[in-house]
This record gives structure tokens, C-alpha cells and sequence, in this order.
């Protein structure tokens, strides 16, 4: 049978190379995504009640991040996948992983990084030259995390005679930084962040989430060095207080903050509540607060208070209605409306005894609405 219809085909890929941080172009591989392994968020820690979180964060630009994260690379790790492999075939190589360790103690370098990867070489079988094949190249932490990432498609390429053959020599991956790095903030037990709108306020809060392995941040890379980005670290103490500190994205820097008081007052709209003891209340718009009720079209509830038997002068007027026909008074702990009347320019003078009285008063029209309901009539308060 003649080449060009075997059914199994053996490929050896010799070599993989890598071109880090590349611009994406229009076909070919993408960046990687997915891998790595699941986080939740972790538990608050015991912290030594002497702590003292950071001055500054690596959170000023992306390329800060992504240089702090290049000191946590210590594996490379890149495979080669296809629908179309025969699996368990001798000499089947798929997968490649070797530790990193900087030639230099303490300055990782990517360039030694890249040629790692160009350490790889796989062997493997296709049972169908047509299927896709993929190549993943992963740079992670001692805990599994991805932190660089990416991978790239190619297909077999039929030569001359007959057979298939990998377009290249070397299958290029574009690698790139993962959606959200590690951010390491001694101390703190967990970090927020909050995100503000053109106006500076606070529009949106979130809490990162924590390697439980390692116990590294884990910081959105698109919002390192962003102006309107507030982090906010937390730090619980063994005599139970915290400590706090806030810092600028933009920076990376801590914060200021102030500490404020404040007291709270309120007022009731469509209300009068008279003072305790007052004896002459004439309800007019001359006040603020029954001006506005006046221009809802609202007639206000009116409160009197005493604390022995007074005589209660009362008068209403209406710029539009005019005098108000008459007033219902209540106290607070009955049932029953007792109602006295109005007359232009003349109060009316009442006597109360000990305790808290509500006043509505009887306009002729403000008030009043043509209004329909479905049911039954309602019934009207009482008049003494």
C-alpha cells in the first residue's frame, strides 16, 4: 500500500521553540489559556501581633508584575496533543517538564526560560494526518500555578512523495503572562480591591483570591498601574485589632488615610412636629417645611406635645383654599378623632391635657383627589 494512504503515520518533532511576549498576529497560535490548578480562598492565618504590612506593592505597570512573577518560575513544563495521536505506541513522547533554577542565584533570566523549551522533543503516531495538533508551553511556581503560558496549532504538511511532515523544523509559541499573577503582600490575611469611576467613587469592590499553596494574591494583570485602583490590605492581629493599609495601583505605593466623626440629624417631610410645650402653632407658608408640603399638594400631619393641661391655640391658612374649615386632634394612645372648627383670621383656642397629640387639618380642597379604587367605600375618621 502506498504511502500516501497508510493509516498510521510516525512523526518525530525534533525540536519547539518559543518567542516570548510577541505581538498576536492575524492566524496562527493564540495565547494559552486554561491549565494550572483550581484556588480557593484561604482561611485568615495567625498573625504576629507586631506585623507590619508593606510600604510599597509591585502592582505600578504590568511589566512590574510580570517581572515580579518571573521570580517565581520554577518548572517548565511543554506538551503535544491531537485528536489524531495513537496513544501507547513505542517511543510515544508527549510530554516534557524540567525544573528551573537561575544560572545565577536570584536573577531568573527568561532567555535561559526559552531555552529550556527548546530542550523538548516529542515523538508520537498519527493515525489521521488531517487532525490538528497542539503545542503547550507552560512556565509555573513551585505550588503548579501557571504564570506564563501559551500554545500554538499546526497541521502535517504532505510532501512529494508522498508523506507528512511538520510544517517546520520548529513549531513557534507565542507565550504569554497569565490573566492574574501572584502578589505577594507580607502579613495581610486578605486583600481588596476597588475599583473607581471618572468621579473617584468606588464603583466596584472585590476580594482577590489566595494560592492556598503558596500564599501569593493572586492580582488582575490588566489592572496593575491603573489610576482608579485602590488595594487594600488587612492584616489580623493576635490581640484581635487589625491593621490596615491602602494603596495606590498607579504606584504602588501605601496611601494616606483620615479618620472622620460624624452625627446625623433628620427631619420628617410632610410632618410638623411642634415643641414640647408650645401653645400657639398657626400653620402657614410662612414655615419651610409646610411651604413644601403646600406645593406637593399635601397637607402636613401636624405633632403637639405636653407634659401638663395646656390651651392650644390653633390656626390654618392656605394661600389658595384660605382659611382650613377645621382641625381632627387625636392623642396618641386613643382611637377616636375629635374634630373643632375654623373660622378666617380668629384661631381657635382648645384645652389638652397631659401627653402627645396628631392634628390633620380639613382644607377644602388641598389635599382631595378625584381617585377611584375597585371594593367597597372607605370609612372616614370619626368627628368628636
Amino acid at each position: 500500500m502506498k504511502s500516501t494512504k497508510m493509516s498510521v503515520l510516525s512523526v518525530i518533532l525534533l525540536f519547539v521553540s518559543v518567542s516570548a511576549f510577541g505581538q498576536a498576529s492575524s492566524g496562527g497560535g493564540g495565547g494559552g489559556g486554561g491549565g494550572g490548578t483550581a484556588t480557593t480562598p484561604v482561611a485568615a492565618v495567625s498573625t504576629p501581633q507586631s506585623v507590619n504590612l508593606p510600604s510599597t506593592l509591585p502592582i505600578a505597570s504590568q511589566e512590574v508584575l510580570i517581572a515580579n512573577a518571573k521570580r517565581l518560575v520554577a518548572r517548565v513544563t511543554v506538551n503535544i496533543w491531537s485528536r489524531g495521536f495513537v496513544y501507547g505506541a513505542p517511543g510515544t513522547v508527549t510530554y516534557f517538564e524540567k525544573e528551573y533554577i537561575p544560572s545565577v542565584a536570584g536573577q531568573p533570566d527568561f532567555s535561559e526560560l526559552l531555552a529550556v523549551v527548546g530542550l523538548a522533543q516529542f515523538s508520537f503516531e498519527m493515525r489521521n494526518p488531517h487532525d490538528p495538533i497542539e503545542v503547550r508551553v507552560t512556565f509555573r511556581d513551585r505550588g503548579g500555578r501557571d504564570l506564563f503560558q501559551g500554545s500554538q496549532q499546526f497541521k502535517l504538511v504532505k510532501k512529494l512523495d508522498g508523506s507528512y511532515a511538520p510544517p517546520a523544523p520548529e513549531i513557534k509559541v507565542r507565550v504569554w503572562p497569565s490573566g492574574d499573577l501572584p502578589l505577594d503582600v507580607p502579613g495581610a490575611d486578605w486583600v481588596e480591591l476597588a475599583m473607581l469611576n471618572e468621579q473617584g467613587e468606588t464603583a466596584e469592590t472585590r476580594t482577590l483570591d489566595r494560592d492556598q499553596r503558596t500564599g501569593n494574591f493572586l492580582f488582575p494583570l490588566w489592572l496593575a498601574g491603573q489610576r482608579n485602583v485602590l488595594v487594600t490590605a488587612v492584616a489580623n492581629r493576635e490581640d484581635g485589632t487589625t491593621v490596615k493599609a491602602v494603596y495606590s495601583s498607579q504606584t504602588g505605593a501605601r496611601q494616606p488615610t483620615s479618620t472622620h466623626a460624624a452625627r446625623a440629624a433628620a427631619t420628617l417631610e410632610n410632618v410638623i412636629v411642634v415643641n414640647r410645650d408650645s401653645t400657639v402653632v398657626s400653620v402657614t407658608r410662612m414655615d419651610e417645611q409646610v411651604a413644601r408640603a403646600f406645593n406637593n399638594g399635601v397637607s402636613p400631619l401636624v405633632q403637639v406635645s405636653f407634659t401638663k393641661t395646656q390651651a392650644l391655640t390653633f390656626y390654618a391658612e392656605h394661600p389658595s383654599d384660605g382659611t382650613a374649615r377645621g382641625f381632627w386632634v387625636r392623642r396618641g394612645d386613643q382611637s377616636l378623632w375629635y374634630y373643632y372648627t375654623l373660622v378666617p383670621a380668629k384661631p381657635t383656642v382648645i384645652e389638652l391635657g397631659a401627653g402627645v397629640y396628631d392634628i390633620i387639618i380639613d382644607w377644602p380642597t388641598l389635599g382631595k383627589r378625584d381617585q377611584s379604587f375597585g371594593g367597597g367605600k372607605g370609612g372616614g375618621g370619626d368627628k368628636g
